[in-house]
């Protein structure tokens, strides 16, 4: 598996909530259309998330980079976000068996 994680830090909290608003839209449509396997989000203060994306392959990350992520985050650094993108493999994932997902699978 692939992990993209992104590092975004916004001007103020408006433009964080905006932009966030339409990145969990296009995770929900194009991005587990196109194979994504999870994504999370986590706010680190109220100007700061980070956005992570895990894919079973390198190369199917690669291909929804070009085809949306790209494009995206090129249009949030024109309104003045600063966007730091980060790639791998995962080497280790480590679950408890009392983790309940159920309340964020999607359709």
């Amino acid at each position: 598996m692939y992990v993209r994680i992104v590092k975004l830090s916004f001007m103020n909290d408006f433009s964080k909530e905006a932009a966030s608003n339409l990145l969990v839209q296009i995770g929900k449509t194009k991005g587990f259309a196109e194979g994504m396997l999870l994504r999370m989000s986590v706010d680190v203060s109220d100007t700061q998330r980070y956005s992570m994306t895990v894919w079973p392959s390198k190369k199917l990350e690669e291909k929804t980079w070009k085809l949306f992520g790209e494009e995206v985050l090129k249009k949030l650094r024109d309104t003045g976000a600063r966007v730091e993108v980060s790639k791998g493999e995962i080497n280790e994932i480590n679950i408890s068996k009392d983790l309940d997902l159920s309340n964020f699978l999607i359709d």
